[in-house]
C-alpha cells in the first residue's frame, strides 16, 4: 500500500506540519481509546502519519514535543498497533499528533483500519 514496484516507501520524507495520509474518525460505536502510559485517551481521528487525542479539560500530563510511548486496538481489523508519537499541536480539545519511526507494517495496519473506516462509513450512507 505504501510502496511502489522497487520497494522504495512512497511517502519516504514528508512535512510534519502537512498531512500526506488519510485521516478517519473512529466509528461512535467501535471507539479507539488509546493508553498512554496508566491513562487512556479517546482518539479524535486516525491515520497512518499520526493521530488526534480527545484532550480533556483537566489534563496537564501531556506536553508540545514531546514523545509518548502508546499503545492502541483497531477495531475493525482487530489489530492492536504500539509505538511512538510526538505532539506537534495542542488545542483546547485535542492532542494533535504523528507517528515516530512506527515502521512500514504498523503504517499498513493503520492505513487498512482507515480503508475498512472509509467504507463502513460508505455503507452506513448507502443504507439511509
Amino acid at each position: 500500500m505504501f510502496s511502489r514496484k522497487t520497494n522504495d516507501l512512497l511517502f519516504k520524507f514528508f512535512d510534519e506540519e502537512r498531512r500526506v495520509f488519510f485521516r478517519v474518525r473512529p466509528s461512535s460505536k467501535k471507539p479507539i481509546t488509546i493508553s498512554i502510559g496508566p491513562n487512556r485517551y479517546k482518539v479524535k481521528d486516525i491515520g497512518a502519519g499520526g493521530m488526534a487525542i480527545y484532550r480533556r479539560s483537566e489534563d496537564r500530563e501531556l506536553e508540545r514535543e514531546k514523545k509518548y510511548p502508546f499503545k492502541i486496538t483497531l477495531p475493525l481489523i482487530k489489530e492492536v498497533i504500539s509505538g511512538t508519537f510526538r505532539i506537534v499541536n495542542i488545542s483546547d480539545r485535542a492532542y494533535h499528533c504523528i507517528f515516530v519511526n512506527l515502521g512500514i507494517e504498523k503504517r499498513e495496519k493503520i492505513h487498512l483500519f482507515v480503508l475498512e473506516r472509509q467504507k463502513e462509513e460508505l455503507r452506513a450512507k448507502r443504507r439511509s
